[in-house]
């Protein structure tokens, strides 16, 4: 008997919880975020070509419940995408000097790609038992701190006098993506929670100084295309 009144006990909160408006919640995390697409790219001859790394981001989020299971969602994520490689260094160089049809290049790349994701979006949850699985759209900007800044010496052109150099870029892009969590309800509103981010950009605006002759990879824009597992702890209000 005991044991049928539990059940139907849990059952009955069950449904007390499946029939509640969803709190609303913010959240802390963090996780990996993976290039994909161009941005992962290390293709000389693709201008979209990120040549970026998998690195640790950091996040916060969290969403204001306007109805039952809808809200309004957003999400603030700082990442690091890495920096050039020597490798890296070898390919852009032997292109430049192929491109050139010089006697040879150098090249020398610092700065690492970091910037900040602002995104905004419509939410839908589901509710089941202690779970709830968390759908968004969103759209934004990426606020990019720093691309990675790559300085060409070409030697036997005389057109192209002295070393030129693609800029690090500091500029906003508009941004546009969604995400699927999942939020494990540990008590006194409280709780776990894992989320995947996926985020698109055409990405910064990328100048150059010192070019007295275009010819070969030429970057107007660095594509910015991420994934994201993000794994925390969130509080309902």
């Amino acid at each position: 008997m005991l044991i049928v009144f539990n059940a139907k006990a849990q059952d009955v909160q069950d449904e007390d919880i499946a029939s509640e408006k969803s709190k609303s919640y913010i959240s802390l995390g963090a996780g990996q975020s993976r290039p994909f697409g161009a941005f992962k790219v290390t293709d000389y001859a693709n201008p979209k070509s990120g040549f970026a790394k998998k690195g640790l981001v950091y996040s916060i989020d969290g969403a204001h419940y306007f109805f039952k299971r809808a809200a309004l969602g957003y999400t603030v994520t700082y990442q690091d995408q890495g920096n050039l490689t020597y490798d890296d260094d070898v390919k852009i160089s032997q292109g430049y000097t192929d491109s050139y049809v010089a006697d040879g290049s150098t090249v020398t790349a610092n700065k690492r790609y970091r910037s900040l994701n602002i995104l905004l979006g419509p939410q839908y949850s589901l509710v089941w038992h202690a779970f709830t699985f968390d759908f968004r759209a969103s759209a934004g900007a990426i606020k990019s701190f720093a691309t990675p800044q790559i300085a060409v010496d070409i030697t036997g052109v005389s057109e192209q006098t002295g070393e030129f150099i693609q800029q690090s870029s500091n500029k906003f892009a508009f941004a546009y993506g969604g995400s699927v969590g999942i939020r494990l309800n540990t008590g006194a509103g409280w709780g776990l929670f894992l989320k995947g981010n996926y985020v698109n950009s055409a990405g910064p605006k990328i100048t150059y100084t010192g070019r007295t002759l275009e010819l070969g990879r030429t970057v107007k824009n660095q594509a910015i295309t991420e994934g994201q597992a993000i794994f925390g702890l969130y509080k309902e209000f």
